[in-house]
Formats: structure tokens, C-alpha cells, sequence
């Protein structure tokens, strides 16, 4: 089994990079977020999920790559594709669609939207990824911000994952606190508050 690559980056395509690991070229698969942080040259490490597909009527497997930056990633592409319907290409294009830390919120918060926003989920589908996922979700550390979430002009997601984190300490289960934090953060949208102010609101607002 593969855990990590760690080499020379020889290519990038719109899916994919190519490393070059003791003189040998692995293709691996990437969400197009992860390949957009990587480097244009240079050496990098890519945490692996290696997958082996069999077609049943010829009997011929297909063994592929996939590669993230942070084991997070990793671990919530894993989830993903856990759930039925969930394919590992259509595992790529969900956290291609905003970065871990996105995925994990519209889990936790039941945001059906977002995941009927990407071409080949349905309502049906849509559905299924959150109620699998919300409870096995809710157990796991918010990904890291690195993880290639979208951030706001204030600070975006650093700024919800420290007030996530003061809630959590302060005793408050994870998912109503993040639905909580999620609610003010939309409704101030415009001029979010800062950690304190946040933190207090969404107190409130449980």
C-alpha cells in the first residue's frame, strides 16, 4: 500500500501531477484546488489513497492514484466515496469544489445546495452524502485551512475554525456549533464580527 510520495513534480494537467520518485513517474490524480497550491517545479509530498477497480465482465482492474496535500483531505475523500453513488472521480470533483474545510461545513450543516451545485449530484445523492456523513463527520477535527477552503476578506476560515474550536472547548457539541457559527457568519456576511464578538453570537444563537 502507498501512503505518501514524496519527489520531483516533472508535470501538472487540469486532473493530475506527475512525480518523479527515484527515477520512476507516478500519475496521480488531484482535486484541481490541490493542484492549484502546488508548486510549478520542485519536490513535493503527496498523501495517496490508491484504488484498484475491476470491470466485471472483462475482468481487467484499473489501479489509479490519488494525492492530496494534508491527510485530511485524504480522509474526507475517503468518506466521500464511502457513500453510494460517491465515485472516486466524482469524489475529486466535490472537494475540487471548495476545499475540504467547505465540504465538511455543508455536511455538518445540511446544505444541500452545495452539493446539488456539482454536476452528477442530484437531490437524491445530495441528500445521502449529508446524512451519512453528519455523524461521522461531527467526530472528526475540523480540516486544516490549508486544506484549500475559500477565505474572506476578514479572515474567512481561520477566523471560523479558532471561534469552532473556544465553543468546542467550552463544553458544546460540535454540530450544533457549527450550524450555530454558520448561521451568524452568513447573516453577517458583509461586515463579519470578530473572534469575540463571534464566539458571543453564536452563543446566542444555539
Amino acid at each position: 500500500m502507498i501512503d505518501s510520495l514524496n519527489g520531483e513534480l516533472l508535470d501538472k494537467g487540469p486532473d493530475h501531477v506527475v512525480l518523479d520518485c527515484h527515477g520512476v513517474g507516478y500519475l496521480v490524480y488531484a482535486p484541481a484546488n490541490v493542484i492549484a497550491r502546488l508548486p510549478d517545479n520542485g519536490r513535493c509530498r503527496m498523501h495517496v489513497h490508491y484504488s484498484v477497480s475491476v470491470d466485471v465482465r472483462s475482468g481487467s482492474s484499473e489501479h489509479r492514484l490519488f494525492g492530496f496535500l494534508h491527510q485530511d483531505e485524504r480522509q474526507l475523500f475517503r468518506r466521500l466515496i464511502d457513500v453510494q453513488g460517491v465515485s472516486a472521480t466524482l469524489g475529486m470533483v466535490i472537494l475540487g469544489a471548495g476545499g475540504a474545510q467547505d465540504v465538511y461545513t455543508a455536511v455538518l450543516t445540511g446544505n444541500e445546495g452545495f452539493f446539488k451545485g456539482i454536476k452528477g449530484i442530484g437531490p437524491k445523492l445530495a441528500q445521502r452524502i449529508i446524512g451519512e456523513l453528519q455523524g461521522k463527520l461531527a467526530q472528526l477535527p475540523l480540516p486544516a485551512a490549508g486544506g484549500g477552503a475559500r477565505t474572506s476578506a476578514a479572515g474567512g476560515n481561520t477566523l471560523k475554525t479558532e471561534a469552532l474550536s473556544a465553543l468546542i472547548s467550552l463544553g458544546l457539541d460540535r454540530m450544533k456549533a457549527e450550524r450555530s457559527l454558520q448561521a451568524v457568519l452568513q447573516e453577517r456576511s458583509e461586515e463579519p464580527p470578530q473572534l469575540e464578538e463571534l464566539i458571543k453570537l453564536t452563543l446566542k444563537n444555539l
